[in-house]
């Protein structure tokens, strides 16, 4: 069977196992550690201050980072960055099975883990366009969309069932173990990558000053054109979507409904449902305008929180598919106009620029759930639904950037109107 049928190449399918293995650890993650941390403070406020912890290390360090994997090889920067997050998540298994773990052990040890992560990603995300090339890039997007649809269907429930049948400890060390487990076929990958001349006669200070010059190009970049500054809108309302709905349900279902492990796994792993749904009929727009298909996605995803707030198990697993694959549709649209339309030569520092916006938005993210969970936590998903109506609305107004799918170009004009 010729894998580039399904997989485009061989090295993308190598990427495509990579990521839905990664996929399955961030889904026990994310399950296991806001009911372990809630266990241990009884609030909902505090376990969302922990967990934003994750998040420092991508506003401080995101930009410098990614100026730096610009001059590395991805595929070393990449699978490193791979090998340690899954050692750091053994680390944080040790500590939630030790009686004496507090919220500040969990704290510092995810602050390290974000940072860690931080090399993977971006390196892995400027290895996608060279691989696949940019005529395929919302093919490969929808693949590894599948991947995250796949899993979000099976790994919250399985997730579930791990935590009530073998405790946070084991869930978590399994987390590391399947990263692990991933990233030998990170290592594996061939990648044509050619290593940049190395400026040896040039004083400390003036390198200095070329690497804050360079990392200032791409955040220039990010908002030098309206196609950029509309991409990025859509990025930080699916950002803080994805963390603000997700994690307002899990203590919605836990504190108020009081559900189940599994039921709570159930619920979570209906998004999945939602995310094939999405991915197998996301060709059918690959002729759309992405900016109104980005509008009408995300008004379909707030009517799906919508239903969350009726309180039955079915008619929330029936708003989760719906929130969920606009949303993951949202995703897959989104990545693929931010990189059609950045040059090759901006790709790893203008992500890395998304990245300090997505700490930010994920850490508002992170504090507003807990802080409207712990008043009402129907005020917090109508708030969700809102936040995901007010933004389309406003995405109109850079209606003259948007253009068919097919029809992305790189930007080579940063300020442009």
């Amino acid at each position: 069977m010729n894998v580039s049928r399904f997989f485009i190449t061989i090295d993308f399918s190598k990427m495509w196992i990579h990521t839905f293995l990664r996929i399955f650890h961030d889904r026990f993650k994310e399950l296991a550690l806001p009911l372990v941390t809630l266990a241990l403070t009884q609030s909902p406020l505090v376990t969302a201050l922990v967990l934003l912890s994750q998040q420092v290390g991508t506003i401080l360090f995101s930009i410098p980072i990614g100026t730096w994997v610009e001059r590395r090889n991805p595929v070393i920067v990449s699978s490193c960055g791979s090998i340690l997050t899954g050692l750091f998540m053994f680390g944080l298994a040790y500590a939630v099975s030790l009686d004496q773990t507090n919220a500040i052990v969990i704290s510092f040890l995810l602050c390290a883990l974000g940072i860690v992560s931080l090399f993977h990603s971006t390196a892995f995300h400027i290895m996608v366009p060279k691989i696949v090339g940019r005529q395929r890039l919302l093919r490969a997007h929808t693949l590894l969309e599948t991947a995250d649809a796949i899993v979000t269907l099976l790994g919250p429930a399985l997730g579930g069932y791990l935590l009530a049948t073998y405790g946070a400890s084991a869930t978590l060390a399994i987390c590391g173990g399947i990263l692990l487990t991933a990233s030998i076929f990170l290592i594996s990958l061939r990648y044509d990558y050619t290593k940049p001349a190395f400026r040896k006669k040039e004083p400390v200070k003036a390198r200095l000053r070329m690497f804050a010059t360079e990392s200032v190009e791409g955040l220039i970049f990010l908002f030098g054109n309206s196609a950029q500054r509309a991409s990025i809108l859509a990025l930080t309302t699916l950002g803080f979507s994805t963390v603000f709905i997700t994690l307002t349900l899990i203590f919605h279902a836990s504190n108020t409904l009081e559900f189940s492990e599994q039921a709570i796994g159930l619920l979570l792993s209906s998004a999945g449902l939602g995310n094939i749904i999405g991915v197998l009929i996301m060709n059918q727009f690959k002729q759309s305008n992405w900016l109104y298909l980005l509008v009408v996605l995300l008004v379909l995803s707030s009517l799906g929180v919508m239903l969350l707030l009726t309180g039955s198990l079915w008619l929330m697993c029936f708003g989760m598919i719906l929130f969920d694959g606009a949303l993951s549709m949202g995703f897959v649209v989104q990545i693929a106009v931010h990189q059609g339309i950045t040059p090759d030569s901006l790709l790893a520092r203008v992500r890395s620029t998304t990245y300090v916006m997505g700490g930010v938005v994920s850490m508002l993210a992170t504090v507003s759930s807990g802080l409207l969970t712990e008043l009402n936590s129907l005020v917090a998903l109508g708030f969700g639904s809102l936040m995901l109506i007010v933004p389309a609305c406003f995405l109109l107004r850079y209606r003259h950037a948007g253009v068919r799918l097919h029809e992305l170009q790189p930007l080579e004009n940063v300020i442009t109107n």
